[in-house]
């Protein structure tokens, strides 16, 4: 299994998508195991959620879902890579994000 040191390789930054509360058990053991950290969060207060932008420096933030959806935007330049933790984590050669996994009020409309 690849590791997130790995993902990051010499970016200074990488977006996590976790599809599920199993994906993020995964990625918390994986980040212990790294030595990465919420801040000062005690690892009882870690919580799930669907997009963690991991930093170089070891530091996790959870990022808004808003921020994640319009990041696939056209108009949208210089984001960080984007990955999908269960496919790197089940070793598939293409592990990155190229749609949000989400649907928007956008599409949502496009369809009625």
């Amino acid at each position: 299994m690849r590791t997130i040191r790995e993902m990051l390789g010499n970016d200074e930054k990488v977006w996590v998508y976790l599809n599920s509360e199993d994906t993020w058990k995964e990625f918390t053991s994986m980040a212990i195991a790294e030595g990465f950290h919420f801040g000062e969060l005690s690892l009882e207060k870690w919580t799930f959620g669907h997009v963690v932008a991991v930093h170089s420096n070891g530091d996790m933030g959870h990022l808004p879902l808003f921020i994640w959806c319009r990041s696939f935007s056209a108009d949208v330049e210089n984001c960080p890579k984007k990955v999908d933790l269960e496919q790197l984590i089940n070793n598939h050669y293409d592990y990155y994000c190229y749609t949000s996994h989400f649907k928007t009020l956008r599409s949502i409309s496009t369809t009625l």
